[in-house]
């Protein structure tokens, strides 16, 4: 992620980047009069202070699906925990991701896989001991922190199988300090706010592109690819893209 960076730097790759001034981005077309202050800062500056979404909250369940008629059921759901007045609102957007009804390969013969989560929607700040986000909960509070904060998500299952707790194989709970271990993720962030999305991911160092969830299209998995895709097209010209090509053709991958 972009707040990353400038541990990823040596001091003189910091230095030259710092004093390329601020990338532009959607945030300063809205805030004009704040435009001057803005492009003063150095990049690297303006990347430390991109606003951060809130994180993630998973429920990975493995069900036994005895009797369980697949064909009444969608391959998701989206389950409004509080009501439409608030979409963005903490734990309200529940999805809810049934795939075996697409791919019954996806689970053993007899068991599905359901995947709820609050996407975005969930602060890191109460993930801290006493909201202080430099200090973690010991083990067990945060194992029961867990618990408590997972029943949104499984009351969002159980309105669509409401016998899921008595189904269950196994449950596994991710939280944001899940996504902040494991995906190295700040905060366990879900990706930069759109209004801060770098429009693209040129640097002032010659053959540093960025790419990823804060550079336009910005979060989720195929607006990350197209910008990936962008970063390496980048790399290379058009004519070495062709003769690759080609070669995917010769070799009937295309």
């Amino acid at each position: 992620p972009v707040w990353s960076l400038r541990s990823l730097l040596d001091d003189a790759g910091r230095q030259l980047l710092e004093t390329a001034g601020a990338p532009p981005n959607k945030r300063q077309s809205i805030n004009d009069d704040n435009d001057d202050e803005t492009t003063k800062k150095g990049y690297l500056t303006n990347l430390d202070e991109i606003e951060q979404t809130r994180s993630f909250l998973h429920l990975h369940l493995a069900l036994n699906a005895t009797d369980l008629d697949l064909t009444k059921l969608e391959a998701h759901y989206t389950v409004m925990a509080q009501g439409l007045s608030d979409p963005t609102a903490e734990l309200n957007m529940i999805a809810v991701s049934n795939p075996c009804v697409l791919d019954d390969t996806l689970a053993p013969p007899g068991t599905i896989v359901v995947h709820a989560y609050g996407a975005g929607n969930e602060p890191y700040h109460v993930w801290s001991n006493n909201n202080n986000t430099n200090t973690k909960l010991k083990r067990s509070e945060y194992n029961a922190l867990k618990e408590q904060r997972a029943q949104v998500l499984w009351d969002a299952v159980e309105s669509i199988i409401p016998d899921a707790k008595s189904r269950t194989i196994l449950s596994l709970i991710g939280s944001p300090i899940t996504h902040e271990r494991y995906l190295r993720r700040p905060n366990g962030t879900y990706g930069a706010a759109t209004e801060d999305l770098l429009p693209d991911g040129s640097t002032a160092i010659g053959g540093l592109v960025l790419c990823g969830d804060s550079i336009f299209p910005g979060i989720g998995v195929p607006a990350v690819a197209v910008n990936g895709a962008g970063a390496a097209n980048a790399m290379v010209s058009v004519w070495d893209h062709w003769r690759a090509m080609d070669r995917l053709k010769d070799q009937g991958v295309l």
